[in-house]
């Protein structure tokens, strides 16, 4: 627990681990003395310590998964202060990359920088996102170290849910998934990233706050995301900067109220949410059309920035707002949007995400399976996932899985131990592992891709909002549906030929566990919760 300068009390469980293997050494004496435990004090005279020989030795360690921290060193000098640099990465590679090499960078964490250590030191260092570290004695004399361990934060819930399928894999990505949203959930705040990205950014938001309520149900760190976009953002001006973004706020209340039951949210953020849907309604014009005047006027995400055809999904995400604020009370602004969003006329797509938010808006007659699920992952983005994946179940695809086993699948044969900022499923060919030197002729999978402003290494290897396919098999294959605060849940299953699934979400009433064998689902819920299985 971490008492906060507000009195109030942030819960979060902080763990030392040591590194599980040693990638690479340079003029190191005994560097695998490093993976052994010793006592987490310094020792005058102490078995299988580490030496460092001079300027220019150094060690690469692999602490296993990411994390989000740093690093505790346990170090004896004969030259004062020691000297070292220290390069963190989320990849092998990076953490040998130095700034602006393959576009590495120290933004929003820094990750490449130059520490000192006095005689008998204990001292921690660094704040980022990592999984490998590369430390580099610049000093000329020798050091030794007795211990380099890595320290990290995650947030400490009161609850926590679960979906376990019988298939390996598919459990893989939802426990990545989890994990992923979990090493975000920072400082009672949702960062969309650990590395890069410490930022609340509220259309990354939503697929993180779906997985989190399916995962960890309510939580501190959403209440507090919404209520500070709102507080730090006027309702006449755009959310991030971004139009859509301001519409996705709108969006987050109401599922946030739909799932809790709180009405009490709206009547806090009301005021707030309609001034924000008339500050939409007053740039779009009777045919529908509309046009900020923004670089980002018509921003989904990355995968369709800069094209033409993102408007027409940007139309499709403001009917969905609408929509879903209806749901709450009546209003006139989103009435007015819904006419004349009706009028807009948007040609022929080749975006995925563009075509399921069509879907999603209701604004699609033909059947679009086809096109969904043209060339497999091809054409989908980490934050977008969910939405391709739900419009397709819409329209009646059946694919679902083994795109999701392609996509996801993709990320963790590279070595992924959380999901990316963005994946293209065209980077897999002839290309390396995460947590391995990528050998000559052969692709780095971090250093080499990437586009927009995820270029190479500024690319982040852990994103909260790649956490969305743990909230579609929740809703889709699990089929739970959760409404009125958890009073009413409707549990209509569709397994995909999984044999088994075994399911748990924290409800505010207490847990609902879902276990479906064969097709057959068997509900236990919390008393004062009606469920209805289809």
């Amino acid at each position: 627990m971490t008492v906060q300068s507000n009195g109030t009390v942030r819960r979060e469980i902080r763990t030392e681990s040591l590194p599980v293997r040693v990638v690479a050494s340079h003029q190191v004496t005994e560097p695998e003395n490093l993976l052994n435990e010793k006592p987490c004090a310094l020792a005058f005279h102490c078995d299988g310590f580490t030496r460092f020989e001079g300027a220019g030795s150094w060690v690469l360690l692999d602490f296993g998964r990411e994390l989000c921290g740093g690093i505790r060193m346990l170090t004896r000098s004969a030259e004062l202060p020691s000297i070292w640099r220290l390069t963190f990465g989320e990849s092998v590679m990076e953490a040998l990359s130095s700034i602006d090499e393959k576009n590495a960078t120290n933004h929003h964490a820094m990750r490449d920088f130059t520490v000192e250590a006095p005689n008998m030191s204990d001292q921690t260092f660094g704040q980022t996102g990592f999984r490998f570290v590369k430390v580099e004695l610049k000093s000329e004399r020798f050091t030794v170290v007795q211990s380099i361990l890595a320290t990290s934060v995650l947030p400490d819930f009161a609850r926590e849910g679960s979906i376990v399928t019988s298939d390996p894999l598919l459990n893989d990505i939802l426990e990545t998934a989890a994990y992923t949203l979990k090493l975000c959930m920072q400082n009672d705040f949702v960062w969309d990233g650990i590395k890069r990205d410490r930022v609340v950014w509220c259309g990354d938001l939503h697929p993180e706050l779906l997985t989190s309520l399916y995962r960890f149900g309510r939580t501190p760190n959403m209440d507090n995301a919404l209520a500070f976009l709102a507080e730090s953002t006027p309702a006449d001006t755009w959310m991030n900067t971004i139009p859509s973004y301001s519409a996705w706020w709108v969006i987050n209340l109401c599922d946030m109220i739909a799932f809790t039951g709180d009405r009490t949210l709206l009547d806090t953020y009301g005021d707030y949410a309609r001034r924000v849907i008339a500050h939409i309604a007053s740039y779009v014009q009777e045919n529908g059309d509309f046009d900020f005047g923004l670089e980002r006027s018509y921003f989904l995400d990355w995968s369709t920035a800069d094209h033409p055809e993102a408007q027409a999904g940007v139309a499709a995400q403001f009917m969905m707002m609408a929509e879903k604020f209806l749901g709450l009370e009546e209003n006139a602004d989103c009435r007015l949007l819904l006419a004349r969003l009706a009028r807009y006329t948007a040609g022929e797509t080749t975006l995925k995400p563009v075509r399921a938010f069509q879907i999603l808006a209701g604004r699609c007659e033909a059947d679009d399976t086809a096109m969904l699920e043209a060339g497999g992952a091809r054409g989908f983005s980490t934050f977008m996932a969910y939405y391709i994946l739900t419009a397709l179940a819409k329209a009646g695809g059946t694919e679902m899985l083994p795109l999701i086993k392609e996509y996801y699948g993709g990320m963790l044969s590279r070595g992924a131990t959380s999901f990316w900022e963005d994946f293209d499923v065209e980077w897999l060919e002839n290309s390396g592992r995460i947590d391995e030197l990528t050998p000559e002729g052969v692709r780095d999978i971090h250093g080499d891709f990437g586009k927009h402003c995820y270029q190479q290494f500024r690319h982040s290897l852990c994103h909260g909002w790649s956490s969305g396919v743990y909230a579609f098999i929740a809703e889709y294959i699990v089929g739970v549906r959760i409404t009125d605060g958890g009073k009413q849940v409707t549990v209509s299953p569709h397994p995909l030929g999984l044999s088994r699934i075994e399911a748990t979400f924290p409800l505010p009433q207490g847990d609902l566990t879902v276990k479906i064998v064969d097709g057959v689902a068997a509900v236990v819920a919390p008393e004062g919760v009606a469920v209805e299985i289809l």
